[in-house]
Parts: structure tokens; sequence; C-alpha cells
């Protein structure tokens, strides 16, 4: 019975050990994301950026809002 005992203490042991680097790996990774979306919010941004389509200048933008209203 205590061999027994002992086998389950020793895996929970190891359970919460593994519990604990998977949890300091995840709270690692959520820092890095924080980081990098941090480091984002502080670039400057391009409005003549073509795929992201602020171009104010566009004529086409004009005639669209021309005809929606």
């Amino acid at each position: 019975m205590s061999a027994q005992i002992e086998k389950l203490t020793v895996a929970l042991q190891e359970s919460e050990r593994k519990r604990v680097a998977e949890q300091e790996s995840i709270s690692a990774t959520v820092q890095q994301i924080k980081e990098q979306v941090l480091n984002l919010a502080r670039r400057p941004t391009s409005h003549s950026s073509p795929a992201e389509g602020t171009d104010d200048d566009n004529e086409e933008d004009d005639h669209y809002i021309d005809y929606t209203l």
C-alpha cells in the first residue's frame, strides 16, 4: 500500500512540476505578445498605404461617397 502511495505522490509531484512549467511558458508568451502589441501601437502609421485604403485624395472615393448621399 505504501509503495502505491509513493508512486501516486511522485506522479502528483511530476504533474504539478509540468503544470508550473507550462504556466511559466504561457506567461512568458503572453508577455512577449503584450510587448509586440505595444511596439505596434507605437509605430507611426502611413496614410498613403494602398493596402489600408486610407488615401483621402482618391477621386473614386469621393464619387462613391457622393452617390451614397
